[in-house]
């Protein structure tokens, strides 16, 4: 999928619970989550964008658990089978020597769990004002404000969401009525992570918008007219929020200004005019009126001419 059309699509955050999930499972320094809401060709999608660094995956992957038929699980097939389970394909994945990343989409059906557990994005607008420019100032809570203290609540044996299944697997009854495991909790999985504070996961919400505004998350990429803001928050308790600023012109302000100016310009135009109409007479230049004397000429000694 092309930034264009995430710039174009993107409408506003509706993650579903996996996002907390992974923030319980990838825990401390090295994973990120990064959540992207967006309609392509009239869908809306959910996407997530999982990101752990190379020597976490490996040291998940050491301590890793098995399966009833004894294959140990690995980051990337614990991952397939937590998202795929869920309705989402596979869009994207890479591992290199420093990192893994992976991208898993789906269409959006009805409500998104997060509002069940975090916060919906909904704006709130306020302004100020002078003459000529109006700056707003547009807010919204986190999405996942709220998440931590859900995942904290959840009771045993859940695992309808993302959020329960990551924190207590899925088990089911055998035909002796004993509970067995059929999806690890990721804990359980991979036992390393028992020892690492969820609090340490980056959890970053995207929104696409105008390259002209400013916010309180970072610009991560623009192109000719949109940017792409990414708000930035850990796996706790913290109440946070998206916020947007832009200016617009105010029009009467510079209506009035442009009438004042015409109006100068026109009383200046009139002045000038005037000015050139209104010449100067042979009477305003001497102190006498020539044609009271003019008979005068007659009187003059011939010789003086």
């Amino acid at each position: 999928m092309s930034f264009i059309a995430r710039l174009k699509g993107i409408k506003r955050i509706a993650a579903l619970i996996a996002v907390c999930v992974v923030a319980v499972a990838l825990t401390g320094c090295g994973a990120s989550l990064t959540f992207y809401d967006y309609t392509e060709n009239g869908v809306r999608y959910n996407e997530y964008e999982l990101r752990i660094d190379a020597d976490v995956a490996a040291s998940m992957d050491d301590s890793a658990t098995a399966d009833g038929d004894g294959k140990p699980y690995t980051v990337q097939r614990y991952f397939y089978e937590l998202f795929t389970g869920f309705g989402y394909e596979l869009v994207g994945a890479e591992l290199s020597k420093t990192q893994y990343s992976v991208r898993y989409r789906k269409p959006l059906m009805g409500e998104s769990d997060l509002y069940r557990y975090g916060q919906e994005v909904v704006f709130v607008t306020d302004y100020t004002e002078n003459p000529f420019v109006r700056t707003y100032f547009v807010t919204a809570p986190n999405p996942f404000n709220g998440v931590r203290k859900a995942y904290e609540a959840i009771e045993p044996l859940q695992s309808s969401t993302m959020l329960e299944r990551i924190k207590n697997g899925v088990v089911a009854r055998d035909e002796y009525n004993e509970l067995v495991t059929v999806f690890p909790s990721v804990r359980d999985a991979f036992p390393y992570l028992k020892d690492v504070d969820p609090d340490g996961l980056l959890l970053n919400y995207s929104r696409v918008g105008s390259k002209r505004m400013e916010s309180s998350g970072t610009v991560a990429r623009t192109d000719g007219k949109n940017s792409e803001y990414v708000f930035s928050r850990y796996f706790d308790d913290a109440q946070t929020t998206v916020d947007f600023e832009y200016r617009r012109p105010v029009p009467y302000g510079w209506y009035l200004t442009a009438l004042g100016a015409g109006a100068v310009t026109l009383a200046v135009f009139l002045i000038i005019t005037r000015a050139k109409k209104t010449k100067t007479t042979l009477l305003d230049r001497f102190p006498y009126n020539p044609e009271e004397y003019r008979d005068y000429d007659n009187n003059l000694p011939s010789n003086l001419y």
